[in-house]
């Protein structure tokens, strides 16, 4: 992946005020982050828990959307802390919106085109998907599970690219500082120990994501593209086929593995080069 000049990179947003930026600010920006977050979302889940008394063991469309809105806490959080901080508003970090969203709907509908081509191929027949849902109740909870992946997605894309990103790369000119720093801590925040073996290719992923997300958002100036990719590749991983964990309530479809399984290994590469090929689509969309 070749490496854009810094010097060369249109700005996702009006460049910081302490510029450039200091490490402390930025470090104390994450700090009050992490501690509004927390605070924000243990009353989400204190305030869920008491209305909905957990069922261990359950997979439910219910535990699934609660997870996915707690994310509304990191929006909360990082809305908070920018306009503290850096006495700006939330929307700022996308960039001129009405490019982001040209942008946006280039790459998602390649993204999406790429994403069904792939999707219709055949399974091996012991990962081959099982029914979960029943399609009308599925579709009663498209308008509530959309909008939950969308608030998961931003929150996301505005801290790590929208964020991070833009305050490393208006301090440093390595990309190795600005765009693999948040990739690789993006995709560690991915790890679960219940994936055992899995664990590495898992947090690999992610982290490859986030740096196709990092190269999109310096190239084209805006979350835009970040946040069409993000949102394709949630949807169809949440709503459409999912393990049957915690994200699992609202798919389709489920693996009829769990995320551990070694049967899943062999399929692992083929996740990064589609990761891969996906960088490409949306690179040739951005180009038109």
């Amino acid at each position: 992946m070749e490496h854009p000049d810094p010097a060369d990179i249109p700005p996702a947003a009006p460049r910081w005020s302490d510029d450039p930026p200091a490490l402390w600010r930025t470090g104390m920006g994450i700090g009050i982050f992490l501690l509004l977050y927390l605070t924000i979302s243990g009353i989400w889940f204190l305030g869920a828990a008491a209305l909905f008394p957990p069922q261990p063991g359950v997979v439910s469309a219910r535990l699934t959307l609660i997870y996915l809105g707690s994310f509304s806490a990191g929006l909360l959080a990082l809305a908070g802390m920018v306009n503290m901080v850096h006495g700006r508003a939330l929307h700022s970090l996308l960039g001129p919106w009405p490019l982001a969203l040209r942008q946006g709907l280039r790459v998602g509908l390649a993204g999406l085109a790429l994403q069904t081509l792939l999707w219709i191929l055949p399974m091996p027949e012991e990962l081959a998907p099982v029914r979960h849902l029943a399609t009308p109740p599925w579709l009663l909870l498209l308008p509530l599970a959309v909008p939950a992946v969308a608030v998961q997605i931003a929150t996301e894309e505005l801290l790590f690219r929208g964020y991070l990103q833009a305050r490393l790369a208006q301090r440093f000119r390595s990309p190795w500082i600005w765009m693999a720093a948040p990739s690789i801590l993006f995709g560690l925040l991915h790890f679960q120990a219940s994936e055992g073996a899995n664990g590495p290719w898992f947090v690999a992923s992610a982290t490859l994501f986030g740096l196709v997300a990092a190269d999109l958002t310096a190239r084209s100036g805006t979350l835009g593209p970040a946040l069409a990719l993000h949102l394709v590749n949630n949807l169809l991983a949440i709503l459409l086929v999912s393990f049957g964990d915690q994200l699992g309530g609202l798919a389709l479809y489920h693996l009829p593995v769990a995320s551990a399984d070694p049967a899943l290994r062999p399929l692992m590469p083929l996740d990064l080069a589609t990761t891969a090929v996906t960088w490409l689509a949306a690179r040739l969309a951005l180009r038109r």
